[in-house]
């Protein structure tokens, strides 16, 4: 069997290949990490030069300020993470999508309320 001779091989570049892509992807995911935290880095010093200075900024703009350096998802779990069993089921035949567990539904409730509520100040 002349095929078998080229296993090795191809199983070395597949490995070669897989690896490459890893490493790339975590050299792209740093390099988002550092520019994300560099931009938080420079807001909050800026808002910390403005308040030295004794410049009045008014505590809506501060909120501004804090929540643009806030990282997205602090401070609470994403559903996907939350989630740590996963059965045989699942696995065979895919997770629930939030949707399918009434989670969207709530998500949109609140938009309507805050749509309501600024509906109503406005008025």
């Amino acid at each position: 069997m002349s095929g078998t001779q080229y296993i090795p091989h191809i199983l070395y570049s597949t490995a070669l290949t897989s690896i490459s892509m890893h490493l790339l992807w975590q050299r792209k995911t740093a390099d988002e990490d550092r520019a994300r935290f560099k931009a938080q880095t420079s807001i909050l010093q800026d808002l910390v030069e403005r308040l030295r200075s004794g410049k009045s900024i008014s505590d809506e703009e501060i909120m501004k300020l804090r929540n643009l350096a806030r990282i997205h998802g602090e401070g609470r779990e994403s559903q996907d993470k939350a989630t740590t069993n996963v059965g045989w089921m699942d696995v065979a035949w895919g997770r629930k999508s939030p949707a399918d567990l009434g989670v969207s539904d709530e998500w949109e409730r609140r938009d309507l309320e805050q749509i309501r509520k600024a509906i109503e100040t406005e008025q």
